[in-house]
């Protein structure tokens, strides 16, 4: 009896652990507050194209009700858009931040980042992130008869964005958003260390180029192709002069220093999911 009594708790304490332990590998890891916890914890979203063509819906393309849904929920759980550039300055001259910032960012540079997120961003107060293709944004100047859903933003687009003051431009590379003769901007197979760096910084300074001379400004923030970055990648591209970058890895950002502010994760947005669910299984609800 008394060993039977005695077996009783341990057997209780080991089936907590182990759904302790299967609850962690399931679930994501709950959202943690700035203001709780004393840490700056930024979660990211990414989004692709916006669209009212049901037929393009999927993993990359959502629709204008699905983006307002997920911006009205997040205004819901107490959460304020921010931009890359406002941590910048928030961990370089101390300006303030909202005790939720969230990100969101556009990828690739579609016209509809203009046409239909735009409108959504102003009406709720918020703020978004584009990442713009050198490249493509320089061929759009060239179409006569845009379409929002395959067209993307040329120079005067990208203008009207940041006349807003509600918008932000990331490089997204001059023309290596591509998985050709390489994947993405990391090394091609074969490629020496000084041919690889000078054609990743070639590429750099064309997109910066072009921004210069057709958008008036330079972005300081780079997005990774595809997510797509190694450890060398990541030091020439700093050391290129960006303030930040932006890759594809899923996770809450906690941001202490500027160093934290290479590599941004991002929790990518595909439809089909109403905004609580996709939200919870990230955690950040």
């Amino acid at each position: 009896m008394f060993l039977t009594i005695r077996l009783k708790p341990l057997l209780i304490i080991s089936a907590a652990v182990a759904l302790a332990v299967i609850l962690a590998i399931i679930l994501p890891a709950p959202y943690v507050s700035s203001a709780d916890e004393g840490k700056l914890c930024v979660p990211v979203i990414m989004y692709h194209s916006i669209s009212r063509d049901e037929s393009r819906l999927g993993e990359y393309v959502v629709s204008p009700q699905t983006f307002e849904e997920d911006v009205i929920f997040l205004k819901q759980q107490g959460f304020t858009a921010v931009t890359v550039n406002d941590l910048v300055r928030h961990l370089r001259y101390g300006e303030e931040l909202p005790d939720k910032p969230v990100i969101i960012t556009l990828d690739d540079g579609h016209l509809n980042a203009l046409t239909r997120a735009l409108p959504i961003i102003k009406k709720h107060g918020f703020k978004m992130t584009v990442s713009c293709v050198g490249e493509w944004s320089f061929a759009a100047g060239e179409e006569a008869s845009p379409d929002e859903n395959y067209s993307y933003l040329d120079a005067d687009d990208i203008k009207k964005l940041r006349a807003t003051g509600l918008v932000e431009i990331a490089c997204h590379s001059f023309d290596m958003h591509s998985l050709d003769s390489r994947q993405g901007v990391l090394r091609a197979e074969g490629e020496s260390d000084d041919t690889y760096r000078s054609r990743l910084l070639g590429d750099i300074f064309k997109a910066q180029r072009f921004f210069r001379e057709y958008c008036d400004f330079e972005p300081n923030a780079f997005t990774y192709p595809y997510g797509l970055c190694s450890k060398d990648t990541a030091a020439i591209v700093k050391s290129a002069g960006f303030d930040a970058t932006l890759g594809c890895e899923e996770g809450v950002n906690i941001i202490e220093s500027e160093d934290d502010l290479y590599g941004l994760k991002r929790f990518n947005r595909p439809y089909g999911e109403s905004s609580a669910d996709f939200f919870k299984r990230c955690g950040i609800s």
